[in-house]
């Protein structure tokens, strides 16, 4: 079943375009699509299915596609290698959104159009009930969450992690991780990705 990303018109998000972005990439760097399942984990048939707008892919998939193709998951968005800017100012108002419906989640980007470098940070609202997938993540880099509001729970390694209003962790995104939102109403974090590679 597809999964269904909801954006925002009065951001720059057009994830219609994320089929054609990541086909660019994969020929680009000369992979077949058997390639790139192979380095991503991600199955040819939902690769072929992303590419030809028929699925839009999941958090998990997207993450996995991206450490393939040593690419930051900005490939998702419109800003996707537009002219970087070397200070990037970002207004409450105007802030890509991209939602997430079968996590329950909201992704505010707060890097806009800055160089693509060390770091890239979002604002994530999370619903009532809202978590990151059946399946842990991992990916490059360090992740800092920092919860602005409400309290979430991660599963890092076999440790687990609660943190409420005021609170956080950071910690090698290297390890399988997984996060949920233990409030019993939305939780609203700051998000921090060292290698400019997150959602």
């Amino acid at each position: 079943m597809a999964k269904h990303i909801k954006t925002t018109r009065r951001s720059r998000y057009l994830t219609e375009d994320i089929g054609e972005r990541l086909k660019a990439l994969r020929l680009e760097r000369g992979l077949t699509l058997t390639r790139l399942a192979a380095l991503s984990g991600v199955p040819a048939s939902t690769i072929s299915k992303i590419e030809n707008r028929q699925l839009r892919p999941s958090l998990v998939n997207a993450i996995n596609l991206a450490m393939a193709l040593e690419e930051n998951l900005g490939f998702l968005v419109d800003r996707y290698r537009s002219r970087p800017e070397p200070v990037a100012v970002v207004r409450a108002g105007s802030r890509d959104t991209i939602e997430y419906d079968e996590m329950g989640l909201t992704l505010q980007d707060l890097s806009g159009n800055f160089v693509l470098g060390v770091l890239e940070a979002r604002i994530g609202m999370l619903a009532k009930g809202a978590h990151s997938g059946v399946d842990p993540m991992t990916h490059k880099g360090e992740e800092l969450c920092v919860v602005l509001s409400g309290a979430i729970r991660y599963r890092i390694g076999e440790e687990i992690v609660e943190r409420a209003s005021g609170e956080y962790v950071h910690f090698k995104s290297d390890i399988r991780h997984s996060w949920e939102n233990v409030h019993p109403r939305a939780t609203r974090v700051l998000w921090v990705f060292s290698d400019g590679l997150s959602f």
